[in-house]
């Protein structure tokens, strides 16, 4: 059954069984794929595997698609991006004669002065450029993300491939074999597709090679992980070793007219031949130096192409009888008008004209190894054509870089203004930064700065590989988004069997509340409440130069912290902005327990040892926020919940505020510290993840007496808030400096450095611009959380908003912390927030001796 037509700008065109939509439009004529991005010229199909930027298309609505591999459906609307009034007829091509006037760089050159200029340029190169509009009224899909595990993950199912995931599950691997498109399907009938499928159909009979088919690599990263892309999902495979079989491309030669429609490479023309029956020309010429390159001419002649000319003959057993073999023939330009018409080449030291309308290269190979030059320390092989040593290209003329129609001149202009190196040439040129990321252009690039490099003694030809490697759609690299790991404490299971709301926090699922927020305040206020902190950050930090690394990481002084007290501590960045905070405790053998906020433990794990290794010190950092779990005891009867559980002294002189010792509660050994987030006695029992599910269970047990209760994050949010404690993230912003949040206490400028020291002393310096301020509301029985993120204005001007706000119990009135800019000499008291008036009051609202905290 014959499908469909699809619908190319207005038309039907027919859509034969196997075909992509490039071989569909080719079989009905059309030459002019694409406009280049520049100078507008017509450019038709080239590569045929996917890796030139020629036959991008759009089709139903998508701009970009590569449309000689993608599968040709019926209905499919396709349409050319670029071109005005058309692609065909495009009055923007005069570009293209302006060539002198728009120099490599020009753009950095012409529009520095007057500076409006670029303002208005900028709108004109952006409407002129591109490949298309996004469809912005396209209904949303869901990508779906999944990870793998393997012992060997191996790129690329040529023979090569297959071949290595054979070995390597004989070896007793488990083996994840994966390619960009079916097996085979790129091949031509021949000898070759026979080896690969008689290789694959002994691979799919084996249960440890797992089979991705149409599944592109994107990249090499830390592990090794190799992240695999389809139309609809993303699949993150986890590696102990990489085996790349990628193969080669052919060879992007450089000589002039080499970007006319009809030139293309080996491997299009014999796809379109063989795979699609569509003929390529009516007169070709071959231009082929390799073994590949005759198996090309081989099936083009098998398929009834009329090749004319075969330069060189190196092959004349080869030659059809109708073809002249060219002696000792070198291919020296392409000429046409809008397409290719003929070629001149060279023969005996003479020029002569042939005339054609195909010209077919085979003429080397490139590796296509940018996998593995991504590796740093990763194991990684290549194999097969992957590993070949490319073939050097021509570098006559013509267009080195298609994607962003960089010439060869282009490239020596550039070279002569001083950049020097594939590196630069390539930021300044823009050349091999376009759709194929240098999958054509890179090799030609790094093969003209070679030999210039070596004369001036400038180290560096091969561009840098980056991914993505092969085009990839947004939604389907956010497609991890939707799958959230759920973080859990211990006593996760224990908090639902108690009937809490359980909510996301910082990444952890946490109870929001057990039943009443409201008496679960109270509890801490009145009585004692249990919390489960086990999401804190904790880290152990030791070594000789552990109190070196705390008292340059944090702002606050160390080296005076004696064994069993805390302290306070921030720690900034460079910029001298707060980035975490935590309680730092000092242990009898010199290093520090460490806790910081829940859902930082990484942020501050990577910071420690970070500049650990900046400074080269010798230290141990230690995450042991998996391994542990904690559960605050808070409240005016906690001393008394604890001592029914404990034999170890915890009274105010054995214990103090703030400190911290090893304890027994109820048969766990817990590290106890003093803690004053809620502004009540409370201990935090950090212990061995393992045995918290007993230690919840006795301290409920025993505190049935003095009305002990849990408490979620809803009552936390209000303990803390009329404490004046700032929640990061929440009530702060990222240049916030510890004066903007009301912390410079716990900062010590008296210190010789610390991270963030410089900055805070320019800082100082200036005019303060805003800072976090506690405030209380009138009209309180209306207010509250609502408040939350309002705007707060004076006048007409708003000058700040609410990060915080709640209804407080104890002052009978709400309550909050906000953000206030400094308006005229001063900040305002008196403002404005919804329909109530805010005044601001020095921080904390409850408890400002701070009596209760220390019991």
């Amino acid at each position: 059954m014959t499908p469909d037509p699809l619908r190319f700008e207005g038309r039907e065109v027919p859509v034969l069984d196997g075909d992509t939509v490039a071989s569909a439009l080719f079989r009905a004529g059309v030459r002019t794929f694409s406009r280049s991005l520049k100078s507008r010229r017509r450019r038709g199909l080239y590569c045929g595997t996917g890796e030139c930027p020629n036959c991008t298309l759009t089709v139903d609505g998508v701009p970009g698609v590569r449309s000689c591999i993608t599968p040709a459906a019926g209905g499919m609307r396709v349409e050319r991006g670029r071109g005005w009034p058309s692609a065909e007829h495009d009055l923007l091509h005069v570009a293209d004669l302006a060539h002198t006037l728009m120099p490599v760089g020009f753009y950095l050159k012409t529009f520095i002065r007057p500076r409006f200029a670029w303002r208005m340029a900028e709108r004109v190169i952006r409407r002129a450029t591109g490949s298309g509009r996004l469809p912005l009224d396209a209904p949303a899909t869901r990508t779906v993300a999944r990870y793998a595990r393997c012992d060997t993950i191996v790129v690329g199912a040529g023979i090569a491939g297959l071949t290595e995931a054979l070995a390597a599950e004989e070896g007793g691997e488990h083996v994840l074999l994966c390619d960009e498109f079916a097996i085979g399907s790129r091949l031509a009938p021949g000898p070759t597709l026979d080896a690969v499928r008689a290789l694959e159909t002994r691979a799919r009979a084996t249960p440890a090679i797992q089979i991705l088919e149409r599944h592109a690599a994107l990249g090499l990263f830390d592990g090794p992980t190799v992240p695999l892309a389809t139309s609809d999902e993303l699949v993150q495979v986890r590696a102990d070793r990489v085996v790349v079989a990628t193969g080669a491309t052919e060879s992007h030669q450089l000589f002039p007219g080499n970007d006319l429609p009809g030139v293309m490479l080996g491997r299009a023309a014999s796809a379109m031949a063989a795979l699609h029956g569509v003929p390529v020309g009516r007169r070709v010429v071959v231009v082929a130096s390799t073994a590949e390159g005759v198996e090309h001419l081989r099936v083009l002649v098998a398929t009834g192409a009329r090749v004319v000319a075969l330069v060189p003959a190196a092959f004349v057993d080869e030659v059809p009888h109708e073809a002249e073999a060219i002696l000792d023939g070198e291919l020296v330009e392409a000429r046409g008008h809008g397409h290719l018409r003929s070629v001149i080449v060279r023969e005996l030291g003479e020029r002569r004209r042939i005339a054609c309308d195909a010209l077919v290269l085979s003429t080397g190979l490139r590796p296509r190894d940018e996998l593995a030059r991504m590796a740093v320390d990763e194991p990684v092989r290549l194999v097969g054509d992957a590993a070949l040593e490319a073939d050097e290209p021509w570098l006559v003329g013509g267009y080195l870089c298609l994607c962003e129609d960089v010439a060869l001149h282009d490239a020596e202009q550039a070279w002569a203004e001083g950049f020097h190196s594939a590196e630069i040439l390539k930021r300044y040129t823009t050349a091999t930064m376009g759709p194929c990321k240098g999958a054509i252009c890179g090799h030609a690039l790094a093969c003209f700065a070679r030999p210039r490099a070596d004369a001036a003694d400038v180290s560096g030809t091969r561009p840098t590989a980056r991914p993505p490697l092969r085009p990839v759609a947004l939604q389907t690299l956010a497609a991890p988004v939707h799958e959230v790991i759920e973080k859990r404490t211990g006593l996760h299971d224990a908090h639902v069997a108690a009937g809490a709301a359980v909510g996301w926090s910082s990444g952890w699922t946490r109870p929001i509340s057990y039943s009443d927020p409201a008496d679960e305040y109270r509890a801490v206020r009145e009585r004692v409440g249990l919390m489960d902190v086990g999401t804190l950050g904790r880290f152990l930090v030791g070594g000789r130069d552990a109190t070196t690394l705390a008292d340059a990481v944090f702002a606050g002084r160390v080296e005076d912290l004696a064994p069993g007290a805390s302290r306070y501590v921030l720690a900034l960045d460079e910029g001298g902005y707060v980035v975490d905070d935590g309680l730092l405790c000092a242990l009898e053998d010199g290093s520090y327990l460490l806790t910081s906020t829940s859902g930082g433990a990484e942020r501050m794990d990577s910071r420690l040892r970070e500049w650990a290794e900046r400074l080269g010190l010798h230290v141990h950092v230690l995450d042991r926020t998996s391994e542990l779990g904690a559960i605050l005891v808070a409240g005016p009867r906690a001393r008394d919940l604890m001592g029914a559980l404990t034999e170890d002294p915890i009274d105010a002189a054995s214990l103090p505020y703030p400190g911290h010792r090893e304890l027994t509660v109820a048969g766990v050994p817990c590290r106890a510290i003093r803690s004053g987030f809620v502004g009540e006695l409370a201990f935090e029992l950090h212990h061995r993840r393992s045995y918290g599910p007993q230690l919840w269970d006795s301290l409920q047990r025993a505190g049935r007496d003095v009305g002990v209760s849990p408490f979620g994050l809803e009552a936390l949010e209000l303990l803390r808030l009329e404490k004046g404690h700032v929640y990061l993230g929440q009530d702060t912003l990222p240049d916030d400096t510890p004066a903007k949040l009301g912390l410079a206490r716990a900062v010590d400028m008296t210190k010789p450095w610390f991270v963030g020291k410089a900055a805070l002393e320019r800082l100082a310096e200036l005019p303060p611009t805003r800072r976090l301020a506690g405030l209380i509301f009138e009209e309180a029985t209306d207010y509250g959380a609502a408040l939350r993120g309002a705007p707060l204005t004076v006048g007409a001007a708003v000058v700040g908003r609410v990060t915080s706000a709640e209804r407080s119990p104890v002052l009978d009135r709400a309550i909050g912390l906000g953000w206030i800019r400094r308006a005229g000499d001063g900040f305002p008291d008196e403002l404005r927030a919804g329909n109530t008036i805010a005044r601001t009051v020095p921080t904390p609202f409850y408890d400002r001796e701070g009596t209760r905290v220390r019991g």
